[in-house]
């Protein structure tokens, strides 16, 4: 008589339970220590990849170069062209830009769009000169080759 509804409920126990736990262990940190894992993640992955790098500090100044050791707290970061590393700290970061050498997205958009454009042109210019690029074929059943003049 019990049986049903005891068990129903330790089901949904259960289940509050798991739900429970799982939410309770995503804490969410607070912003400016999510800030600087982002960006400790994204200065990571820059060095990996070798790419220059411009960062820009909190009172604005500005370091270009490529990124070399990295720290718990901070990395460093060398000039190109005059060779001097600097130390930087992620709490003096407010942004990090790469300079990379290939082609940005909106170029390679336009690049498909021109394309895309260039192909439907030449199917006009094709088709006001006779010349159809698809073969012409009788409407009969008959096992005939296409016709392609």
């Amino acid at each position: 008589m019990y049986k049903k509804p005891l068990s129903f409920i330790l089901v949904l126990f259960l289940i509050h339970m798991i739900c429970i736990t799982s939410v309770s262990a995503v804490v969410p940190n607070d912003k400016e220590t999510q800030r600087i894992a982002k960006m400790k993640e994204r200065i990571s992955v820059i060095q990996l990849e070798k790419k220059r790098v411009v960062i820009t500090r909190w009172d604005g100044t500005k370091l270009k170069g490529r990124t070399g050791e990295i720290k718990e707290s901070s990395f460093f970061i060398t000039d190109e062209q005059t060779g001097a590393t600097s130390e930087v700290n992620y709490n003096d970061v407010a942004q990090v830009k790469t300079k990379g050498k290939g082609l940005s997205t909106s170029t390679k958009v336009l690049i498909g769009v021109g394309i895309a454009v260039a192909a439907v042109a030449l199917l006009f210019i094709i088709k006001p000169l006779g010349k159809s690029p698809f073969p012409k074929c009788n409407a009969d059943k008959s096992n005939a080759p296409c016709d392609n003049s």
